[in-house]
């Protein structure tokens, strides 16, 4: 075989991996706040309406009604009253609708799998695309599959992969004269996440640039625009649908999502994220964009302009975004992580371009494979390939609370808010939300309609409950044994009975089959 049969066969079998991995290790459970949201979006598109109405909003007491009974993903509806609707764009449960629609409710998790595979592959074409020899492309495609922030959200049905993909594949179907390919490619990553509409500015620009002659100029960018228009516009009317007006998205306005004080923590937060789990060695992608004359001429035209517009455009997008403060979050920066890796792996190679010739093959592939090494051990010391087994923790207490309460009773809950409701059929009440002087007057109005009140708390927020409630409800204190506990992680209580003096009762974990199979054994018994 040639090199460059060879190098595409190991893209494969790496992308073929990538993808098997994720439905492995994968956390196939509608858990937290956005796999939940994602999983239960779809399933309310395959129903054919985005607004849940629920009855027990209107005779609701205490203040801020709605949003103590809207689950985690979703918000109160301003235009109905005892509705709620999606907080999350619609691009990715669309996906995972079209995958349920042939594949059943599991479908929706081989949606980020799949698209974790597809960037591999993606990564490596584009590195072909750009540059010689086979092998940046190749190694490229190495370090995006062995990122820690990609493997991480690898396991989880999130946004981050697929909106990766799909940028990738516009980038690679533009640079292969494909404008109207590309655009509808760029407008399902539109779809996936809004907010990156003005990565098309990027390849608008490279193909006013690339493209000589004025007439094919113009229509390749109004066939790239004709692509992209249905997003745009889809999204515009969505919003204006759900939310208050066309330019307020499931997040709120622009001014609640963004500010120039944020400026500083992010670039802190960024740069150190960067530094700490994808190595210093990184930087060289910089080095690409700013130092053009000290490398080989790359095969495409304006290649920089590609990937130094790629990289400031998300750069961009989130510098002066909201802050958060777990490393996992470098994943709002990953759709820049193909032309990142092929650009840090091209100036590996351009640093011994005019060394012998086995020196120009050994040198930069150690370095590949010594980053790959360290990335593995990093993503399995953070627990990464773990996050199918922990996030079944959902679905196992669901199951409990479905099997050992009343079918009207309502669990006072947090992150356990969505899938409570998705696996156990279980209505669930905001604790977070609820003002802490109607604690003890929420458990009396519940339990006077026939409605037993329990609580699920997780982790930490068995002290939030605490301090929340402590000074002014009885209940608050959480000063008696629970009704029973997974792994002594998350507790089921029972506030009507607090004179329960024994050890809580243990909830049976999922044992036996991981990934896959495990979520075939699991049913979405409730509403979204």
């Amino acid at each position: 075989m040639t090199p460059r049969a060879l190098a595409a066969a190991a893209a494969g079998v790496l992308a073929l991996t990538i993808g098997y991995a994720g439905l492995r290790w994968g956390a196939l459970v509608a858990g937290g706040s956005d796999s939940y949201g994602y999983v239960s979006q779809a399933e309310l598109w395959r129903r054919g309406s985005l607004v849940v109405h629920q009855d027990v909003v209107r005779p609701t007491p205490w203040p801020f009604a709605a949003e103590t009974w809207t689950p985690l993903g979703y918000r109160p509806s301003p235009h109905a009253r005892d509705g709620y609707v999606p907080m999350y764009a619609p691009g990715l449960p669309l996906l995972m609708a079209a995958a349920q629609t042939v594949g059943g409710f599991c479908a929706a998790f081989t949606v980020v799998p799949l698209c974790g595979a597809l960037t591999i592959w993606l990564t490596f074409v584009l590195g072909r695309r750009i540059f010689d020899p086979p092998a940046i492309a190749l190694g490229g495609a190495v370090l995006v599959a062995v990122s820690p922030v990609f493997l991480y959200q690898l396991m989880n049905a999130m946004s981050d992969v697929p909106v990766t993909a799909f940028w990738t594949l516009a980038l690679v179907l533009a640079t292969g004269r494909r404008p109207l390919a590309s655009g509808l490619a760029m407008a399902t990553a539109i779809a996936i996440r809004p907010n990156l509409a003005p990565l098309a500015a990027v390849i608008a620009i490279w193909m006013w640039r690339t493209i000589a002659d004025p007439a094919m100029r113009r229509r390749a960018l109004l066939w790239f625009a004709a692509g992209i228009a249905p997003a745009v516009a889809g999204i515009l009317w969505l919003n204006g649908a759900l939310y208050e007006s066309p330019l307020v998205s499931g997040y709120g306005t622009t001014g609640d999502l963004y500010g120039l004080g944020w400026f500083s923590s992010n670039v802190a937060n960024f740069t150190a994220w960067l530094a700490d789990v994808e190595t210093p060695v990184v930087a060289l992608a910089a080095l690409y964009v700013a130092l053009p004359r000290a490398l080989p001429p790359p095969r495409l035209p304006s290649a920089r302009l590609l990937v130094g517009g790629t990289m400031a455009a998300m750069l961009l997008s989130y510098l002066f975004y909201q802050p958060f403060d777990v490393w996992w979050y470098l994943r709002f920066l990953l759709p820049m992580w193909p032309v990142m890796m092929l650009a840090t792996v091209a100036v590996l190679h351009g640093m011994v371009a005019q060394q012998r010739a086995w020196t120009r093959t050994i040198v930069p592939a150690a370095i590949v494979l010594a980053l790959a090494w360290h990335h593995l051990q990093l993503a399995r010391s953070r627990h990464t390939f773990e996050l199918g087994r922990s996030e079944r923790k959902y679905v196992d207490v669901a199951r409990y609370v479905a099997a050992h309460t009343e079918p009207g009773a309502v669990v006072l809950s947090h992150q356990h808010s969505g899938s409570l409701r998705l696996y156990g059929a279980r209505l669930t009440l905001r604790y977070d939300i609820l003002d802490p002087e109607w604690l003890d007057r929420a458990l009396a109005a519940l339990q006077s309609v026939g409605r037993r009140p329990y609580l699920v708390l997780d982790g930490n927020e068995v002290e939030a409950f605490r301090r929340r409630f402590a000074g002014v409800s009885a209940a608050g204190a959480l000063d008696w044994t629970p009704l029973a506990s997974l792994n002594g992680i998350v507790n089921l209580y029972d506030p009507l009975n607090r004179a329960n003096a024994g050890p809580p009762v243990a909830i049976s974990p999922t044992r036996g089959s991981r990934g896959w199979l495990a979520c075939e054994n699991d049913t979405a018994a409730g509403q979204p």
